[in-house]
């Protein structure tokens, strides 16, 4: 499987694990504070995402650990993504139906998309709008049937997490060239610890200890999960394309409530599981390829060492000469310092890190 499947099934099984929390939570909007709540959810993250990196610390050294210089952006994306667009959503899950507020985070490919292509200057193809279009139109139409219990104060603050998730999904694809559970762990935890202190310490209501134990397992998978399989399709997609596939999540959520939750179904909600299969279909079968040239460039990052010039982009010395495991004769995964020496040359990619060029 390509790298670019490989980033389609990453980012269908964290909107999968994401789109399930959002109606889950809504049922225990009402065991805490929004700010207890919030923490205790990426407490759950943080909790799973340990547990991960010491079950895959044998490929640890696969991955570009975090740098000096990305402290800025990890400080920005876990203040607006692992703070404030929690705290947004949590408060605004209280406000509204489960069904209602899981249409509603639609907004956040609207907003991931918009920066990716505005600011990011990323690209997406014919199909991936196309793609995109069908998603989005999916959204309108389970919108447009299924709103009942919404508020407006609800809607804006569920708007304002999504906004914040946007501006989030674009930071993260700029780091998503370091080892993503570390990413992912150093934000849970720069986001739950602080969240949990001000709680405390301002008096503020916590669950029950059962209850807050369901919240750190929905922490655990929606969040932990979502944002370790996250990162890895944004570095390997782009935050454009990835926002079209994480588009599916509010609707996961929306079935979910129908199924498990017994709100009501609507023929609405079935033409836009219809429309929104058809988009992912159309984003699978993207192919965009054309002649392109790439600038000298020193980075470091996880990449395909492979002798027989499988990878275009990663043809270069290595330290001694020597390969890891101590053979050069076959391909194998690693991260070091390394330069890109000028090329041109045409082949399928999107808009991963080594892709970021005028079209």
């Amino acid at each position: 499987m390509d790298s670019q499947r490989q980033g389609l099934l990453k980012g269908l099984l964290a909107a999968l694990s994401f789109g399930l929390s959002a109606p889950l939570i809504s049922t225990l909007t009402k065991a805490g504070s929004p700010l207890a709540l919030a923490g205790l959810l990426y407490g759950g993250s943080a909790l799973a995402l340990l547990a991960a990196k010491t079950v895959l610390r044998q490929t640890a050294n696969q991955e570009s650990s975090v740098k000096r210089q990305d402290l800025g952006m990890l400080f920005l994306l876990t203040l607006i993504g692992g703070i404030a667009a929690p705290i947004c959503l949590v408060s605004g899950l209280a406000l509204l139906s489960a069904g209602s507020a899981s249409l509603l985070l639609n907004l956040e490919t609207v907003f991931t998309m918009g920066i990716a292509l505005l600011v990011g200057k990323e690209h997406l193809g014919r199909k991936g709008l196309a793609a995109a279009a069908l998603i989005l139109a999916a959204a309108v139409i389970i919108a447009a049937g299924g709103t009942s219990g919404t508020t407006l104060q609800g809607a804006l603050l569920i708007a304002l997490a999504c906004l914040g998730w946007g501006i989030d999904n674009n930071i993260s694809q700029r780091l998503s060239i370091r080892d993503p559970i570390q990413i992912a762990l150093l934000k849970s935890i720069g986001a739950s610890v602080p969240m949990l202190l001000v709680a405390k310490c301002t008096g503020a209501p916590f669950p029950t200890p059962g209850e807050a134990g369901v919240i750190l397992v929905i922490g655990a998978f929606g969040y932990g999960l979502s944002i370790w399989l996250d990162l890895l399709a944004l570095r390997e997609l782009g935050a454009a394309r990835e926002s079209v596939i994480f588009a599916t999540a509010p609707f996961v959520g929306a079935g979910f409530s129908v199924i498990v939750l017994n709100e009501a179904l609507s023929t609405n909600l079935i033409a836009a599981g219809v429309l929104m299969v058809g988009g992912v279909a159309l984003l699978l079968n993207e192919d965009h390829a054309h002649w392109h040239r790439h600038n000298e460039v020193w980075h470091e990052h996880k990449h395909l060492h492979a002798p027989d010039g499988q990878d275009a982009h990663h043809v270069h010395q290595h330290p001694n000469g020597e390969a890891e495991n101590g053979t050069t004769d076959r391909p194998y995964w690693h991260s070091h310092p390394h330069q890109h020496e000028p090329i041109a040359h045409a082949h399928p990619h999107v808009s991963d890190g080594h892709h970021r060029h005028q079209h």
